[in-house]
């Protein structure tokens, strides 16, 4: 080619750029359990009327809120989780049964929105001496979440973000969920999932401020393009073959073409192979998707 080229970039066509990030929580996951029983109605031969009690189970799994895991605020997310609950319970009952024993305590816990946007689990007389009402969490929203946190492997802690309220000042006895040594506690970390006593209330706190969907993009920030051809130059601390640096946004960006171009010298007179890379700041490889990456160079020779 000879001495006195230069190289430029005249386009980069980008193939899609994937969702980055790890995910909220893995689909697969149990996000919420919840127990319950209802007392059925029932005649018997005599036509006397008798009543009987059904236990019923509700798992939420990952999959079941897909598209919110990936769409939503912390706030529409729990609506629409306790909104699934309500509905899946209302669902389920026929008509004469009972929700509650005939002294006024009921026998499924319930959610509700206070005024300052916290999401309360509200156990007031409910029945939880009998273990006929409970509550299990996924661990990895909890974790998520910070309604936990662990200490050491296997070793949690309450987060800043979940608070028991006692219905009095007199504490109670939460018989509704023994710890490894069978006492008594208030809530525990097993098997996946949070367990929590309906003993109590429990207030979840700073849900849209620690939610994070799912599917979130890199944020846009600059790329970098490498490229043999062109001479080596000082980036930082290294000296890398830096043809051009622009801004990206993975949503937006699939193809860029400069207003004008920006040319270096070229490094050899013969080029054989060309190779080129596109990087983030630090020097990590760009993930992209399936697709080409397509690089259109211009050479001039410099005016004498």
């Amino acid at each position: 080619m000879g001495r006195g080229w230069q190289v430029g970039m005249v386009s980069l066509s980008l193939p899609t750029i994937p969702v980055v990030g790890e995910q909220f929580v893995n689909e697969k996951d149990t996000l919420l359990y919840v127990r319950w029983h209802e007392r059925v109605y029932e005649q018997d031969d005599q036509g006397n009327d008798r009543w009987w009690h059904q236990r019923s189970e509700w798992k939420l799994l990952g999959p079941d809120m897909k598209e919110s895991l990936s769409s939503s605020s912390g706030s529409q997310f729990f609506e629409n989780l306790v909104h699934r609950y309500d509905q899946e319970r209302a669902h389920r009952t026929k008509p004469k049964n009972k929700w509650a024993e005939d002294n006024g305590v009921k026998l499924y816990p319930s959610f509700e929105w206070t005024s300052r946007g916290d999401l309360l689990l509200n156990t007031v007389n409910v029945d939880y001496q009998r273990q006929v009402a409970g509550v299990l969490w996924g661990q990895s929203l909890a974790l998520k979440m910070g309604w936990i946190k662990e200490v050491s492997t296997g070793r949690f802690r309450l987060g800043p973000n979940l608070m028991p309220e006692f219905h009095s000042d007199t504490i109670p006895t939460p018989t509704d969920v023994p710890d490894a040594n069978n006492q008594p506690t208030f809530w525990k970390v097993d098997g996946g999932y949070l367990v929590l006593s309906v003993a109590c209330n429990w207030r979840f706190v700073n849900l849209n401020e620690k939610f994070r969907p799912s599917t979130e993009f890199a944020p846009t920030c600059p790329l970098h393009v490498y490229c043999n051809v062109g001479t080596s130059s000082m980036v930082g601390n290294r000296v890398p073959d830096l043809l051009r640096k622009i801004r990206y946004h993975p949503k937006e960006t699939t193809h860029f073409e400069p207003i004008q171009i920006q040319y270096v010298p070229v490094r050899n007179e013969l080029v054989e192979i060309v190779e080129t890379q596109m990087a983030e700041v630090n020097g990590d490889l760009a993930q992209f998707g399936e697709g080409q990456t397509i690089l259109t160079l211009h050479f001039k020779r410099e005016a004498v």
